[in-house]
């Protein structure tokens, strides 16, 4: 690790991509001195590609070769990295939306080649800092492997309302925020007031994909898709194409049959476009796969089963209102969506009725994690949350308790009474408080000088943090 000023400041990356790599921490590594070296997954002849694309970085395989033997599974090596506070592998495998498809003994397999490469690759360039995701085994096993060996881990987090805020969690939820922490002075509290008015006016807007809405636009939709995959078969080469990183072709097919199956049978006039007569509880479903469920939330990837446990803690006199995701309402099957009507006062929303309606006349919100709990926040919305989110600490906002408690909680915030603006505004000026000048979570736009600078900030801020007396010892405290 870095002990003196000749030896730069190093930060290992996993399961970054070569094009993001250049992309964000090239005007990073030029503004800072940041030295990266990048753990790369995929098939591994892809790093001679990647050095000859980008001969200023430097990488390493964490994968193996098409042609290479996969390894025996070895159950008590990887038992080690399961920490407390640390998925289990098979929680790391089920919310691999790769692995998961896979055969138990291949996963486990490649997760122990993964942990193995991982040390070496550790132990080969003494980071002080690494740099990882939250998506896919790999960034499971990176923050595991990470604090056996006692270097700070960080993935980047961004705000949605506001979109151009940036943080570093120092562990796979998003609540887990390094203290980098702005002054909570009177232009903060300024933006806070104005984005709560925005919200409650509805003219925030929050970066989705939106679904096409016409047969013309699913048919251009469906064309870039097979554009996109003839796309990726060229260049399976310089992607590192293998059975642990990608879908295969006829698993990708499958899925997006399934998908055109369920909307074409969407039972479109069972579904609410309007809120109910009544009290109800509003549960807008997540999009899955997702990191925010197979991450941040693994045990409650299952939405439907969730859906039919939260149901059952529902008071009798009161409705419950799961809403379609609207970029994902194709993920469940006529069958699958009939059999939760069926359940007494439990009502499914269009994907396409205005979620803003429907958390206005709510009387307790539900979430995992997702925008909508900070919308209904704002609004001074009773909001019960079953993830580890930043906005569980906001006045009306609660974290769920266990099942056999569940009923007697719901029932205490239905009877709450509303919280004050004042309340409001000095939660969400705490919230913004926790983030950086950064830049939005939409990396098809171009960097500009300004992105550069305030992005070079924010890991020159982490660096500093970091290399702070004692705060590398006590890093996993």
């Amino acid at each position: 690790m870095s002990t003196s000023p000749s030896i730069p400041f190093t930060v290992c990356t996993i399961g970054w991509e070569p094009w993001f790599i250049d992309y964000l921490l090239g005007p990073v590594t030029e503004k800072t001195g940041i030295r990266f070296v990048n753990g790369i997954v995929g098939d591994s002849t892809r790093i001679d590609r990647a050095k000859n694309k980008y001969p200023e970085y430097e990488f390493f395989a964490l994968s193996k070769s098409k042609a290479e033997s996969l390894p025996s599974a070895d159950l008590k090596f990887l038992s080690q990295f399961e920490h407390p506070d640390v998925p289990t592998i098979k929680s790391m495998i089920q919310g691999d939306r790769v692995l998961r498809h896979r055969p138990i003994d291949q996963s486990l397999g490649y997760a122990t080649l993964l942990a193995k490469n991982l040390q070496k690759f550790f132990d080969k360039y003494q980071p002080d800092l690494v740099l990882g995701s939250y998506d896919s085994l790999h960034a499971g096993l990176g923050f595991a492997v990470a604090k056996s060996h006692r270097i700070p881990w960080v993935a980047m987090a961004f705000t949605v309302i506001p979109d151009n805020l940036t943080g570093f969690c120092n562990a796979l939820t998003p609540d887990n925020l390094v203290p980098l922490e702005r002054e909570e002075d009177e232009k903060l509290k300024d933006l806070a007031q104005e984005l709560m008015n925005s919200v409650r006016k509805k003219r925030q807007s929050v970066l989705a994909y939106k679904p096409p809405g016409s047969v013309l636009q699913w048919v251009k939709q469906y064309s870039i898709n097979i554009s996109n995959f003839f796309r990726r078969q060229i260049a399976s080469s310089d992607l590192g194409i293998d059975l642990y990183t990608f879908n295969t072709s006829f698993e990708r097919a499958r899925d997006i049959v399934r998908r055109f199956k369920n909307r074409a049978l969407l039972p479109t006039k069972k579904l609410l476009m309007e809120p109910p007569q009544g009290r109800y509880i509003y549960f807008p479903l997540h999009m899955s796969p997702e990191s925010m469920l197979d991450t941040w939330a693994p045990f409650y990837q299952d939405q439907l089963a969730f859906i039919a446990t939260l149901s059952l803690s529902v008071p009798v006199d009161v409705s419950l209102v799961v809403k379609l995701h609207f970029s994902d309402p194709d993920n469940y099957t006529r069958t699958q969506l009939c059999s939760l009507m069926r359940r007494p006062n439990l009502f499914i929303a269009h994907p396409n009725a205005s979620g803003h309606e429907f958390l206005i006349n709510s009387d307790l919100v539900v979430g995992i994690q997702g925008t909508s709990s900070l919308e209904a926040a704002l609004l001074g919305k009773p909001v019960l949350l079953f993830g580890d989110s930043p906005y569980q600490h906001f006045p009306q906002t609660e974290r769920a308790k266990t099942p056999d408690k569940l009923h007697a909680q719901i029932l205490a915030m239905l009877s709450k009474d509303a919280s004050s603006d004042e309340e409001i505004l000095k939660a969400y000026t705490k919230y913004l408080s926790r983030y950086q000048p950064g830049r939005i979570n939409d990396w098809s736009r171009e960097i500009s000088a300004e992105d550069a600078e305030r992005y070079a900030n924010c890991f020159q801020l982490l660096k500093n943090h970091i290399l702070s007396s004692g705060v590398r010892d006590t890093w996993y405290e």
